[in-house]
This record gives C-alpha cells, sequence and structure tokens, in this order.
C-alpha cells in the first residue's frame, strides 16, 4: 500500500512540474544544436580593399548560423536574430559574444540567428555618403534576414509573429533603423544616387540608388522586426521615432561610450562621420511620445560593449565579465514580456467548498496548485478544502507557444453554520441561455441578493430577491461568459453563466 501511495504522489508531481516549464525564462535544455552558413539572402556587396567606389559592387551570399534547442519538440517559438559589432568594417557572425547570446536563448527554448552582413566603407574622404550607405545597406541585410525566418518558419519551427531582433554596436545601428527608418519618405537623401569625387579614377564617381528598405527575397513578408534589443547603439536622429513607431525597445548603453555615443555626437569621436543620437536622447523621444513598451538599461561609467568583449571577443578569452548575465537575464525577461499570457483568477467560497473562475488573457492550458498539496489542470475548478484556514492559491497557465504567467493568490477558508448552507436549495436556469435565466428558491429567500458581473470582474446589474422566482436579463448583453453571485450576509457563491 505505501509503494502504491508513493508512486501516485511521484506521478502527481510529475505531471505538475512538466506544466510548469518557465520556458523562455529559465534554461530548460543542456545544449544548443547549429547550423551553419544558411544563405538568408543576396546582395551586391560593394567591392573593396578602400570601397571608395560605390558602384563596383559583386552580388554575394547573405549567410546565417541557426541555433535550436538541442531535444526539443515544440514547433512554435518565438525567433531572435543577433548581428555582431565592428562598425561597419570588422567582425562576423561567429564573434564570441553573437554566438554565445544565441546558444543561451536557444536553451531557454528560443530559435536564434546569428547574421553575417555588408561590411565596409572607406573612411579617408566622403565618409558622411559612406558612412550612411554602409549603415543603409546593414539596415536592407537585416530586414532581409526577418523576412528570411518568417518564409521559412514552418521549416525551423518557428512563430512568423515573433521575430525579434538583438544587435550590438553596429548590430544595433541595423535594429534601431529596422524599426524607426521604417517608410522610404525616412530614407537618407545620400543612400539614393549621388555624385562624389575621390582619387580613385575616373575621379568623379555616381553612387547608385540603393533601393527600398526591402530588397532581394522574400520580399511579401514583413522585414519589420517584432521587438528589438540595442546594445550601444543609436541612430541617424530621433525626428524618425514617430507615433505609430511602437515596436518595444530595450536600450541597454553605458553613459561612457567613448565609440558609440549615449548622448549626441559622432561615433568614434571623428568629426568627420555624421552626427548620431545615442540611447539616451531615443529613451527621451519615447518617453516624450508616452511609449511605455520600452525598457533601459543605462549604467554609469561604463563604456562600449561593457559586458567584457571588444569587437565581439571576450576580453579575458573565455567568457563575459559580470554584466554578462546580467544582460541575458534582463535580455530574457524583456523578450518575456513581448509574448506571454496574463495570469489571473477570482474565486468565490462557500463553507470549504471554493469556485475559480480563470479570468486570464492568452492562455491555452492551466495547472492550479490550491496550497493544501491538491492540484489541478481544469480551467474554472472547484475544490473543497477539508480544514479552514489561509491558502496560497497559485495558478499557472501557458498559451500557445508555451510561454507562460502565473500568480498566487491568497484565500482564507472557513466552515459555515448550518444556516448559511441551506443557501444551496435553488436552481438556475437555463444555462446556457440566450436571454433569460430564472433563480428559484424552494423557500421564501430573506436577505439574498444577486449580482451579475462580467468576465473581468465588471458589475452589469444587481438586486434582491424577493420571491421563489426572479429573473435575471442577460438580452442587452453580447454573447460570452458572465458571473453570477448569490449573496446572503455571510455567504456567496458564484455561478459561471453562458450565453448563446
Amino acid at each position: 500500500m505505501f509503494k502504491k501511495v508513493l508512486f501516485l504522489i511521484i506521478i502527481t508531481s510529475q505531471l505538475i512540474s512538466l506544466g510548469q516549464d518557465y520556458r523562455y525564462t529559465n534554461t530548460l535544455f543542456p545544449s544548443s544544436t547549429k547550423t551553419s552558413n544558411l544563405v538568408y539572402g543576396t546582395a551586391p556587396f560593394i567591392d573593396g580593399p578602400f570601397y571608395t567606389v560605390e558602384s563596383s559592387t559583386t552580388a554575394q551570399s547573405l549567410l546565417m548560423d541557426i541555433y535550436k534547442p538541442t531535444g526539443d519538440t515544440f514547433s512554435l517559438r518565438p525567433a531572435i536574430i543577433f548581428a555582431h559589432s565592428g562598425g561597419f568594417l570588422l567582425g562576423s557572425k561567429n564573434a564570441d559574444d553573437m554566438s554565445s547570446l544565441c546558444d543561451s536563448l536557444a536553451r531557454k527554448g528560443y530559435i536564434t540567428a546569428t547574421i553575417d552582413y555588408r561590411m565596409g566603407f572607406n573612411l579617408v574622404g566622403n565618409t558622411a555618403l559612406h558612412s550612411t550607405r554602409a549603415v543603409y545597406r546593414a539596415l536592407q541585410d537585416g530586414r532581409t534576414a526577418v523576412r528570411f525566418l518568417r518564409a521559412n518558419a514552418t521549416l525551423y519551427g518557428i512563430d512568423p509573429s515573433k521575430i525579434y531582433f538583438v544587435g550590438s554596436s553596429a548590430g544595433s545601428f541595423m535594429a534601431l533603423h529596422a524599426i524607426y527608418l521604417d517608410t522610404l519618405s525616412e530614407k537618407p537623401v545620400l543612400a539614393g544616387v549621388s555624385n562624389y569625387f575621390n582619387i580613385t579614377f575616373p575621379f568623379t564617381h555616381t553612387a547608385p540608388d540603393l533601393g527600398g528598405l526591402d530588397i532581394g527575397n522574400n520580399l511579401t513578408y514583413n522585414g519589420k522586426p517584432d521587438a528589438v534589443i540595442a546594445m550601444w547603439g543609436a541612430i541617424q536622429n530621433t525626428t524618425l521615432i514617430t507615433a505609430d513607431n511602437t515596436t518595444p525597445v530595450f536600450l541597454i548603453h553605458g553613459d561612457e561610450d567613448p565609440y558609440v555615443p549615449f548622448n549626441t555626437g559622432s561615433p568614434f569621436g571623428l568629426a568627420s562621420l555624421p552626427e548620431t543620437q545615442g540611447s539616451n536622447p531615443i529613451n527621451n523621444k519615447l518617453n516624450v511620445l508616452g511609449f511605455t513598451n520600452k525598457e533601459t538599461y543605462f549604467v554609469s561609467g561604463q563604456g562600449h560593449e561593457f559586458y567584457g568583449v571588444t569587437n565581439g571577443t571576450w576580453n579575458n578569452g573565455n567568457g563575459g565579465n559580470e554584466y554578462w548575465p546580467i544582460i541575458i537575464n534582463k535580455s530574457a525577461q524583456f523578450l518575456w514580456k513581448q509574448h506571454k499570457p496574463f495570469a489571473d483568477f477570482l474565486s468565490e467560497t462557500n463553507n470549504l467548498t471554493t469556485t475559480f473562475t480563470n479570468t486570464s488573457i492568452g492562455n491555452l492550458n492551466c495547472w492550479w496548485d490550491f496550497g493544501d498539496g491538491n492540484y489541478s489542470n481544469e480551467t474554472n475548478p472547484t475544490h473543497t478544502y477539508i480544514n479552514s484556514g489561509n491558502y496560497q492559491v497559485k495558478l499557472y497557465i501557458e498559451n500557445n507557444i508555451k510561454s507562460w504567467d502565473e500568480i498566487t493568490k491568497s484565500i482564507t477558508i472557513t466552515a459555515l453554520s448550518t444556516i448559511s448552507q441551506s443557501l444551496n436549495k435553488f436552481t438556475i436556469a437555463p444555462n446556457p441561455t440566450s436571454d433569460l435565466i430564472f433563480v428559484t428558491f424552494n423557500y421564501k429567500p430573506e436577505g439574498v441578493k444577486f449580482e451579475l458581473n462580467d468576465i473581468s470582474g465588471k458589475t452589469l446589474s444587481k438586486n434582491t430577491m424577493l420571491t421563489t422566482s426572479n429573473e435575471i436579463s442577460l438580452e442587452n448583453y453580447a454573447k460570452g461568459i458572465y458571473i453570477l453571485k448569490i449573496l446572503t450576509e455571510d455567504n456567496t457563491q458564484i455561478y459561471k453563466i453562458i450565453k448563446q
């Protein structure tokens, strides 16, 4: 007998724990599996080695590495694209921080990708022209990567409505411009046809129009990310940020960054490069617009890439510094908030029995912990406690992508007298209904009231019940679920009413 009870306890605890994975915030998988050098698009690369002739280009493949959680059988996951640092001159998708970020977030349940993008521009002459065009080319490549994942969502087990973009330094320029420079009317003049002079024969050159925001493959898909994390980045000007630019953004920056200004200035401190506006003025503009779907992590006294890398390479040879796990955790929390459901519930107690109504938003599955060692995965369970007392009731929910939320509330259970228990002697019919419901008592009610609420808890109607048959109308209310409360001075019962 003891073995049988122990077996049931173990099985029950395993079933409950399986329902509470805390995916996307906790590390669930021991490793990630990498697929290298996938072609996510093609684009005209400006020819080197000095990048002085904008019209001299060669079509090349754009490459991406994709990381999946090893052993994960789920096939509807958000995806995160990472873009490396390097000032549009150096770096690759294989940078230490990019590879490690991909692995860390994949092991939390995401599909992650790190990309190469077009680099190279002339720093010697016409720097405003060449640098502006370098950023614009990278912006196009970032949007190409987003479109690629949307187009191949089924193949890689991705939710195509949840493609996020994380950039470091130059990669942050890509990410931020992808959500703020999002119409052709905002396209820089220098990204169009431009004439310029330099020492390369024939000395007078014409830079061709770089085209629209989206070029190349999968053009029927949206290239704008669904959320952005910008680490030590900047944009051309905060005038690009308009009231309709509501994409969630997380800004990470040190306020003593010497390479990408935290406030306003030229990258690398080079006056020849166009002035940019960094994370602080970006955040200020978002505040002016009243946006709340944004977060910041601004660190006083810190500089560029302050989580322990230089141009994406570990400073100590084997990992980040003390800021590395902080940024991993804050980034995971920010992205989780973009796709999580919202847990909430109501409860009504009659004697030792409590009826729970799940009022969560966006949930598909739920698990209840009643606080007395008992559990349920019903949507709206009723639970009878053995003893009076205070209990901590937890509701954990998941949505269709296994993103989660939970809430814990304290409830008080008190055994009532037999007089209060007599409130059970009535019927409610019909339920479901198309219009009217009748609450019928087998005795003359005294001091009994009703209250009709919608699913959010808003009171729609209430009154005192004076006869044995009492009519409640739902004629003016939409189809859906309503909550009917039957109340005395010391007792309340709750019922779910369905209007068809």
